[in-house]
């Protein structure tokens, strides 16, 4: 329909919209107790607790948006975008609606009959991709949000004047009538998603148009003797989940929010550098004004944009500082139209994961039963069987200045207990110096939780102290302080930028590597030349060199301290950027140098000589690798296919066997390992050895597919080499309807 044809019928159905609209203000009669201001709302405890998640600006800026509206949508890939949101450790993810553009990735009746579109000319997907996005997070615990602009697409043309909107919409107050239209909006989503939407994120209410020489456009919403108001806008967004939170927008700032009507204030800037503490008057308290802190940055160079903004110890650092004192951080990576999470990004997700979690391979995890804990004062130990504490146990204490020291090997570390209504606060020391005063908090009840976090610190012997004090929240019933366990990781790995001054190119390096195709930083030095090399000295006990493998690259030889340690074969008939090539552990301590010389040979199946250097990671202690099942070290016994392809399994490949008595095993050097497979509804049950011994039969059964994700996981090996060994079993789950055994990647540290 042409811009003329659609006014047109616009104006000759005037009558029917004024009807339609009129209907809809009636049906948008809220409760009054659903609409009224909810300060320290219990809801935002789930959103306090995930400390950090996803904040996805889905084609933000148009750079994706060609070719048909409903080709993208549909081409969005829910089950992969839902594995990376979980290896990336997110507790939620705030997904694009809608935007400037005009394009909504969901239908919404009330938006095209107000418009004036037809199901030819409209602008929403035909594809529901919340909810599909809903069915793919929520097998692994994540919560879905979602954004919304709050005034009309600026970048679709009509739409403000069809709905009241005056334009530009930045230098205008939106209407009575057109908050009215937008709210009806809204609630159709809100009612037909329901619970399955846990929160909602609404641009462009601000307040700081001043700076801009703009007017203050939130106080269009702020005036409550009119119908239509901040108090009506969220509970519209409430319609369909009352136990929803949403937030309003007042522009770049962290700061007091605009209205008691949000949960959580969202937060917006373009640096990381703003704590909890700055705007409270203790500095364990999570709430501002009646309102859950929380903040929201972009992790590349801009919106969904590529690069990495912050290096991973900055990061994991000061999101430790954040969540210590209850904050919680929304966090932009750039994410492709297919839904695909950049992989450097990803991989910084990852690290900052471990660091704050306390979580990954390697991580040694210490009861808070071990003899390692000392407890002075007044400790209690009766923790009930089978009540969600790691290994059915844990100490309490209520008494001021009762406190517990643990000391431990590592650079990170990681106090896991209780939050809840009758929890006090407590005092952290780090080597004896107050680190945070941590608030235990919480209206719900969180058991086995990460409280508080400790990262960047220098390798060797540190000390944690745990102090009880004698104040508590205004809402606590109690001051109960409770230790269940310790995780100490030897920290995050140094990583250094093939473009870093302390790398040297001999001979010829070109560096045209285009940008946004996935390189580390944006950045690769290759070479075609036999004899070139490159060469980096670094101060670590492991070394591990990231490029690229693909059918038009070589061979090259790997030194080590000057001594020939291993050549490297790149080809491979896909291409896999920022991939790693190369892995030598258990150095000594202090320098070491590694060199890659060219080679003049390569695979018989390669078209090229491409050797390509993206980045080194250099840890202090032992790096985790990822081994692929077509790795040669693998022994498959039996009868496995490996017919298994698709964006979703490790490097696109996977072997699979239904075939009982079939193993597959693998030999690794590293105190812990994780098989990465497969659950599906037609799987079976495995039988995994440790060094010939069994440890576990896995039960690979699950109505829904998850592909990717670890199905078997140990820890706490002894230091040297072990085999890890994978048996299909005869028998499965009563329901599956096969006996499917699936071997994806192994991980191990």
């Amino acid at each position: 329909m042409t811009k003329s044809m659609t006014m047109g019928f616009l104006k000759k159905n005037a009558l029917f919209r004024m009807l339609l609209v009129a209907a809809m203000l009636i049906g948008l009669a809220i409760p009054r107790q659903q609409a009224s201001a909810q300060t320290y709302n219990a809801n935002t405890d789930w959103f306090m607790q995930g400390k950090y998640g996803l904040f996805v600006q889905w084609l933000y800026g148009g750079g994706d948006m060609t070719g048909d509206w409903n080709t993208l949508v549909n081409g969005f890939n829910v089950t992969r975008f839902a594995q990376q949101a979980n290896e990336s450790g997110a507790k939620y993810v705030v997904f694009t609606l809608g935007q400037n553009s005009g394009y909504f990735a969901s239908p919404n009746a009330t938006y095209d009959l107000l418009v004036g579109r037809t199901a030819a000319t409209t602008k929403m997907s035909t594809r529901d991709l919340p909810m599909d996005l809903y069915d793919a997070l929520a097998p692994y615990g994540i919560k879905l949000m979602l954004y919304l602009p709050a005034r009309t697409p600026s970048d679709d043309p009509d739409v403000g004047d069809i709905l009241g909107d005056p334009a530009p919409i930045y230098d205008h107050l939106a209407t009575q009538d057109f908050q009215a239209k937008w709210e009806s909006i809204i609630q159709e989503w809100s009612d037909r998603y329901g619970s399955k939407v846990a929160g909602w994120w609404f641009d462009g209410t601000y307040n700081n148009g001043a700076m801009y020489g703009k007017p203050d456009i939130s106080q269009a919403y702020t005036d409550y003797t009119k119908a239509h108001n901040f108090q009506t806008f969220a509970a519209a967004a409430k319609h369909g989940n009352a136990n929803a939170i949403v937030a309003f927008d007042p522009g770049l700032a962290v700061d007091l929010p605009m209205t008691t009507h949000a949960d959580y204030i969202t937060g917006e800037q373009n640096q990381l550098s703003i704590l909890p503490s700055q705007a409270n008057a203790a500095p364990y308290t999570r709430w501002i004004g009646g309102i859950q802190w929380s903040e929201t940055a972009y992790q590349g160079n801009d919106w969904n944009s590529f690069g990495l903004k912050y290096t991973t110890p900055y990061i994991v650092n000061y999101l430790s500082k954040v969540t210590n004192q209850n904050g919680v951080l929304s966090f932009g990576p750039h994410v492709d139209k297919t839904g695909n999470i950049n992989a450097p990004q990803l991989a910084q997700l990852v690290a900052i994961k471990n660091g704050l979690l306390g979580k990954g391979p390697g991580v040694q995890v210490t009861d808070d039963a071990d003899a390692a804990f000392t407890y002075t004062g007044t400790w209690g130990t009766s923790i009930p069987s089978g009540t969600g504490y790691y290994n059915n146990t844990g100490h309490f204490t209520k008494t001021p200045g009762s406190y517990v020291q643990y000391t431990f090997n590592g650079t990170n570390v990681v106090w896991s207990g209780v939050k809840g209504p009758d929890h006090g606060t407590a005092d952290v020391y780090i080597d004896n110096v107050l680190d945070q005063s941590v608030n235990l908090y919480a209206a719900n009840r969180f058991v086995n939780a990460e409280i508080y976090s400790k990262t960047g610190l220098m390798p060797g012997s540190h000390t944690i102290k745990i102090v009880a004090r004698s104040d508590k929240d205004s809402a606590s019933t109690d001051y109960y302080v409770e230790v269940d366990r310790m995780n100490v990781a030897t920290g995050t790995p140094t990583v250094t930028d093939d473009a870093a001054s302390g790398i040297t190119y001999s001979g010829t390096w070109p560096t045209s590597v285009p940008t946004g195709t996935g390189y580390y930083g944006d950045t690769g030095h290759f070479s075609t030349t036999s004899a070139s090399y490159a060469q980096y000295t670094f101060t670590g006990k492991s070394i591990e060199w990231y490029g690229v493998l693909g059918p038009d690259h070589g061979k090259a030889d790997v030194y080590i301290d000057g001594t020939m340690d291993q050549t490297v074969d790149l080809y491979n008939a896909e291409r896999y950027i920022d991939t790693l090539l190369y892995t030598k552990r258990n150095l000594s301590a202090g320098s070491h140098t590694i060199k890659i010389v060219v080679r003049s040979d390569r695979n018989v199946s390669s078209v090229g000589n491409y050797v390509e250097v993206d980045r080194f990671n250099v840890s202090q202690g032992t790096p985790v690798v990822t081994r692929d099942d077509t790795h040669p070290s693998w022994n498959y016994n039996g009868t496995w296919l490996t017919s298994v392809s698709g964006v979703d399994y490790y490097k696109h490949t996977g072997h699979y066997t239904s075939t009982a008595g079939s193993y597959a095993e693998a030999s690794f050097t590293g105190t812990s390992v994780e098989w990465v497979g497969k659950l599906d509804a037609d799987h079976g049950k495995a039988d995994v050895y440790i060094d010939g011994t069994l440890d576990q039969t896995v039960d690979l059964y699950s109505p829904n597919r998850h592909t990717g994700i670890t199905v078997y996981s140990k820890q706490g090996l002894s230091t040297g080499n072990h085999t890890i060994k994978i048996v299909a079993r005869s028998d499965k789950n009563v329901v599956a309807t096969n006996y499917y055994v699936e071997v994806d990647a192994l991980i191990y540290q």
